[in-house]
């Protein structure tokens, strides 16, 4: 927050495009695995189970493809849209996510009900839609990239 309040602080002399990503997901070369679909996904292909710690929880997420996408974006439109824009297209709770894992990468889902990590948060991305910017991927298309990986390990 504080490095906003200086960027723009300059505003009038550069624009200033500020961009807050979700959590972003899917498959790169290096990819972090703390984060929730890659580390559901990784946990369904080596360990073939999933605990999810009380799951309703919700995490924003954005595809890689799509943050990249942002960049290039920006890089491309009007200056008179400089300011502060949100970046994160689905906004679902730990048990859906580990569903959708499910559903593409056989495993078991393990409840655990006594280490629940109640934090959740969303991002409400409209302002950068109405400027034009459509996601391409969606969280399943990242567990579908990561999906070949155990094939080859990491």
């Amino acid at each position: 927050m504080v490095t906003e309040r200086i960027l723009l602080s300059y505003s009038k002399e550069i624009e200033v495009f500020i961009i807050r990503p979700a959590t972003v997901c899917g498959y790169s070369p290096r990819m972090r695995l703390d984060v929730t679909v890659n580390a559901l996904s990784f946990s369904a292909i080596y360990k073939k189970k999933i605990n999810v710690f009380g799951g309703k929880q919700v995490r924003p997420n954005i595809h890689i493809d799509d943050m990249c996408g942002i960049y290039s974006f920006f890089l491309k439109v009007n200056k008179k849209y400089s300011g502060i824009y949100n970046a994160g297209f689905e906004n679902k709770s730990i048990i859906n996510i580990a569903k959708f894992v499910k559903k593409i990468i056989p495993t078991k889902i393990i409840i655990i009900k006594d280490l629940n990590d109640p934090r959740s948060y969303r991002l409400d991305s409209s302002k950068i839609m109405k400027l034009g910017f459509k996601p391409s991927k969606t969280i399943r298309n990242a567990i579908t990239e990561i999906k070949p990986i155990s094939v080859y390990g990491v």
